[in-house]
This record gives C-alpha cells, sequence and structure tokens, in this order.
C-alpha cells in the first residue's frame, strides 16, 4: 500500500501544479474520464484534468477505466466495433451507407500518406498523414475547433481509418464514423458509379469528390459558414438566390427563383446584373440548393456555389445577412 502511495504521489503533486497554473487545455473537459489511455498514465496534456466524478484527480483514477463507459477492453479491435459497437467505436461504415452521406458530414478526414493522398483525393476533405499513429493533438493545427462536428475518417483499406477515429475519440471529438469497407479508392469509384448511373447526374457526393466543374456548383457547407464573411469572401458581387418553391420568412435581399421551369431559369441569368460575380443558392436544406445551382449554371458563366446541410434558418442567424 505504501509503495502504491509513493508511486502516485510525484503524478499528484504534478496534477496540482497544472491545476493551480491553469495549464489544463478546454480539449479536457471532452475527454474521457480515463484521459487518452485507459492503460497508462499520465501521457498527454490532458493527464492531471480533474474527472467530472468527484473531482478525483486522473492517476487516482486507476482500474476504474472499464466501468466509466469509455474502454471495453485492452485491445479494442475493428471486428469488435463492427459486429457489437461500444462507448469507445465510432460509428462503422460500409459502402452504401458512406455513399449516401458522403455529402452529409462537416468534415471529412483522410489519413492516407502523402505520396497515397497525390494520387488522387476529395476536393472537400482534410488531410492528416499519420493521424492512424499519432494523437490528435499534433493536428490541432488542422482539425482544431471540429470536436463537435460531424467527421467521416477514411484511408486506403479501413485500418489506419478505424486507429485514427480512435485517437479522435480519446482526444475529445465526439461524432466520428470510421469507413471500413476499403478506403477512399473503393468509396470514390462507388460515388462516381453511383451518380453516372444516376439520372440526377451529378450527385451531391460527387461533386464534394472532384469539386467544382462545368456540371458541378462548388458546396458551401453550412458548417463553413460561421459568419457573413465567410460568404462575402467568395467574391465581389454576389448574388443570394432563394430556390425555395414556397416558403415564407425570405431574406429582403435575395433574388427569388423557381427552378422548376427552365425558360424561368434562363429568364432569371439573363435578368441578373451584368457586375454579378457569384451565385449562392440555398433553400431549406441543401438539395434544393443544389439542384437549382445546377439549372442556374447550364446559362451561367460565373462562380456558383451552393448552401448545403442547413438553409435559409441558418442564413437568418448569421449578423449582416441582409446586408450582402
Amino acid at each position: 500500500m505504501l509503495a502504491s502511495l509513493l508511486f502516485l504521489l510525484p503524478l499528484l503533486l504534478s496534477c496540482q501544479t497544472m491545476m493551480e497554473t491553469d495549464e489544463i487545455p478546454a480539449i479536457c473537459a471532452n475527454m474521457s474520464p480515463c484521459g487518452a489511455d485507459c492503460y497508462t498514465t499520465c501521457d498527454n496534456q490532458c493527464q492531471c484534468d480533474v474527472t467530472s466524478m468527484g473531482e478525483i484527480p486522473f492517476p487516482m483514477y486507476g482500474g476504474e477505466c472499464q466501468s466509466t463507459g469509455f474502454c471495453e477492453s485492452e485491445f479494442l479491435h475493428l471486428e469488435d466495433c463492427i459486429e457489437e459497437g461500444g462507448p469507445s467505436c465510432p460509428t462503422m461504415l460500409g459502402t452504401n451507407e458512406a455513399v449516401e452521406r458522403f455529402s452529409t458530414f462537416d468534415v471529412r478526414i483522410d489519413v492516407r500518406t502523402q505520396e497515397e493522398w497525390d494520387e488522387g483525393h476529395a476536393n472537400m476533405s482534410i488531410h492528416t498523414p499519420g493521424l492512424a499513429n499519432n494523437p490528435a493533438v499534433d493536428y490541432m493545427d488542422k482539425i482544431g475547433g471540429l470536436e463537435d462536428k460531424r467527421i467521416l475518417v477514411y484511408c486506403r483499406s479501413g485500418g489506419r481509418a478505424f486507429a485514427a477515429s480512435q485517437h479522435l475519440l480519446k482526444w475529445g471529438f465526439k461524432d466520428i464514423h470510421s469507413f471500413y469497407h476499403g478506403g477512399f479508392p473503393n468509396l470514390n469509384q462507388a460515388i462516381r458509379e453511383h451518380s453516372e448511373d444516376s439520372t440526377d447526374h451529378p450527385t451531391r457526393a460527387y461533386c464534394y469528390v472532384t469539386g467544382p466543374s462545368d456540371i458541378c456548383p462548388t458546396p458551401l457547407p453550412i458548417s463553413d459558414i460561421s459568419s457573413v464573411d465567410d460568404i462575402t469572401k467568395l467574391g465581389r458581387n454576389i448574388v443570394l438566390v432563394d430556390v425555395r418553391s414556397k416558403a415564407s420568412g425570405r431574406l429582403s435581399n435575395a433574388e427569388i427563383l423557381l427552378t422548376d421551369k427552365e425558360r424561368r431559369v434562363k429568364k432569371f441569368v439573363k435578368k441578373l446584373n451584368k457586375d454579378r460575380d457569384v451565385i449562392v443558392t440555398f433553400c431549406n436544406g441543401g438539395m434544393g440548393a443544389f439542384n437549382g445551382a445546377k439549372r442556374i449554371m447550364e446559362h451561367w458563366e460565373g462562380a456558383i456555389y451552393f448552401v448545403d446541410n442547413g438553409g435559409i434558418k441558418d442564413l437568418k442567424k448569421l449578423s449582416g445577412i441582409e446586408d450582402i
């Protein structure tokens, strides 16, 4: 007993020093009560955070990890999460789910090597090579502030995506989805085939992968819009276009376009002021804005964006939105 207390003494003193100097990062508050690793102690910058259960310093928490809901076993395998799931597991996604939901995520993280990335990658994705082997804190320059976002993680075959997902969960990221049916090459092919076989080609997922083109408007996810500046920076002369068919509470400065008739779209574009450089479409959610943008770009030569995964209610919350 005495030996155990002597072992813990320097750790407790370290914790006290950190708490007295207020050096505990804010991310610690989002972490598992057991810290970044249930089976080691004081191994990361959150090591001495005070847990939410009785303000017990982390090193004293010891063997309680398995009952706190973060770690079920010392070695958690990908197969365990696919078959059973659990509080330590990311949401596991197969191909069909990933294809269908690809555009709905706030963030897509690619953890492949630089060489693999250079061979081909999704246009709207964040590259974090090595995240499968390193703590998430090493990548805060790229993913800091995304702790509450809905995140899809993928690699080349599934294993690294799972490991990286574990690192994200351990560092306070809450809504992590791991693609395990292969990796980006498989997902990329499936998204393209699904779109090209569709009567609505290109699909939103296709445009998220390929980026803007002569058939793809540029996605503008609502998660990327924190202020009106995120819209005004898109160009000098922006026109907001409301493509909802029936709705109240419109923006006073937005143009209104019913895109169900080709002649209306053509007439609308012709009437736009010649000094307009950028069109941003929106609706209630995102699909209508995407379809509207696709129809407009058939007659429009400038840049065109569509607000996705959100719409009019979100835009109305932005200060100065009606001054654009």
